[in-house]
């Protein structure tokens, strides 16, 4: 259940280039927030600006988390963009923060003790989103496929390696891990990734990697998922600011807060897009 609440910077700082983690302490959202779920940030103090940011959350310490000095805190890893990220590198530690969540619909896991192999694919800060996963699933079966126009968009690689993933790099300039596009380097691997028990694929990114994931991929066997970035109004489905066309014959205009971020591969008319 979505709530509003007032968390406190615990940290922000620079992780590299144009991207910033804050750590926030706010018990009621990091209990109950679940992989692909997001929140809504009011960047800055005042009403400047007025609307809240949507945020993937990249690491959240629920009441029972191992690390006991963590418990109750939720980060978000975020790029410095525009006047709201801009504002929001400015918060500082002990500051209060506006914030609304868990909201969306995320993403759908194995049922236990299930736990096959999976794919995840992201793009730049989509990678961020597909993060939360690892800790959902069996590392040791997760390959991780990571892309950005060059080394400095390469986001939570060591991350991913730290918790047992495999991972796979490109960039589109070949300044790190191969050259091309993400999408690429997975259809390149696909063949010898196909075994029984492969069967969940999960992606985020630009919307150009997810039309060209479209394309390539054939979902009648995987569980397919797909997490979509979008400029929201209210986050929670109010204004109908952030829809996309669907192949639902009977509602095909879903939000992309309140229906999604996370929607089937196969339920998107990618055509519209």
């Amino acid at each position: 259940m979505a709530i509003q609440t007032y968390g406190m910077v615990i940290e922000n700082r620079n992780v590299k280039s144009n991207y910033y983690l804050l750590e926030i302490d706010a018990p009621s959202i990091a209990r109950q927030i679940q992989p692909g779920e997001f929140v809504m940030v009011q960047t800055a103090r005042g009403n400047d600006p007025i609307l809240k940011r949507p945020f993937s959350v990249f690491e959240a310490y629920p009441d029972q988390a191992a690390d006991i000095e963590k418990r109750g805190h939720l980060s978000l890893l975020y790029k410095k963009v525009g006047k709201g990220t801009g504002k929001m590198t400015e918060l500082v530690k002990g500051q209060k923060v506006d914030l609304i969540g868990p909201l969306g619909r995320g993403f759908r896991l194995p049922s236990p003790p299930f736990s096959p192999k999976a794919v995840l694919v992201g793009g730049g800060m989509g990678i961020v989103s597909l993060y939360p996963l690892v800790k959902s699933l069996d590392p040791r079966n997760v390959t991780v496929f990571i892309g950005g126009k060059s080394e400095s968009d390469i986001l939570c690689a060591e991350d991913f390696k730290a918790r047992g993933a495999e991972v796979w790099i490109s960039t589109e300039d070949g300044s790190l891990g191969s050259r091309g596009t993400v999408i690429e380097l997975f259809v390149s691997m696909q063949k010898t990734m196909v075994s029984p028990s492969l069967s969940h694929l999960y992606a985020c990114g630009p919307l150009p990697m997810l039309k060209a994931l479209a394309r390539k991929v054939r979902p009648a066997k995987w569980v397919c998922e797909v997490s979509l970035e979008a400029r929201m109004g209210c986050g929670f489905g109010a204004c109908w600011g952030c829809v996309v066309k669907t192949k639902n014959s009977k509602a095909p205009y879903q939000r992309v807060c309140k229906e999604g971020p996370v929607f089937s591969l196969e339920e998107i008319d990618w055509r519209s897009l």
